[in-house]
């Protein structure tokens, strides 16, 4: 597998099925400001809730050759076999990238668990093997990662800029950085003593020499 993010702001997705699984699916295409559209017959409460708010587009019918038009993005999680091997025919027909909920053989990607910090994104994976495993590397670090890099994130774009005006190559920049984002200036970040951290980094941008 090779590891991608997507840009799906705006973007059309659909999910198909209307069971808990599809809400979580369907949570996380939101968090990534998708435009999420749900094919299922009945659904439960929370997607229901989503509906109200006019947060989703729910078609209250069957999955049906064709659904997939207008879609760049599939999740089928209705856990019918016949109903995956249709839904993957037609997702490559139509160019369609598709996740099949626990059917690997059937994906373009796998969804890997997650912690969102922002615009912090740190991702688990075991390529569509163990989904237990990832959630649970992923609960042992949520700690570790909470709002403090979020909080730094937004502080290292301005810092970013400024590195780009003053060192002229991108190689200048990838050593810059190697270096800039050292041990000690990321204690202070966890301390939450951003303005030290952002002097250190702004002192070692004017001080550079590649």
């Amino acid at each position: 597998m090779y590891p991608i993010n997507l840009i799906l702001d705006n973007k059309p997705c659909v999910v198909l099925g209307g069971g808990h699984v599809a809400l979580r699916k369907v949570k996380g295409l939101l968090e990534a400001k998708a435009k999420v559209t749900v094919i299922s017959p009945q659904i439960v409460e929370g997607l229901a809730k989503l509906v109200e708010t006019k947060s989703i587009i729910w078609q209250k019918k069957c999955y049906e050759q064709g659904d997939l038009t207008d879609f760049i993005l599939a999740i089928c999680a209705i856990g019918n076999e016949e109903v995956n091997a249709q839904v993957r025919k037609e997702a490559n027909q139509k160019k369609v990238i598709l996740n099949v909920v626990d059917r690997l053989e059937f994906c373009d990607f796998a969804l890997p668990a997650k912690i969102r910090r922002g615009d912090l994104l740190v991702t688990f994976s075991t390529n569509g093997k163990s989904p237990a495993l990832s959630r649970y590397l992923r609960c042992k670090m949520e700690r570790e990662f909470d709002e403090t890099y979020a909080n730094w994130l937004d502080k290292l774009v301005q810092l970013r800029k400024e590195a780009i005006e003053k060192l002229p190559t991108s190689d200048d920049r990838e050593i810059f950085w190697r270096s800039a984002l050292s041990d000690d200036v990321m204690e202070l970040v966890r301390a939450k003593k951003y303005d030290e951290a952002e002097a250190s980094i702004r002192d070692a941008i004017s001080g550079f020499r590649a």
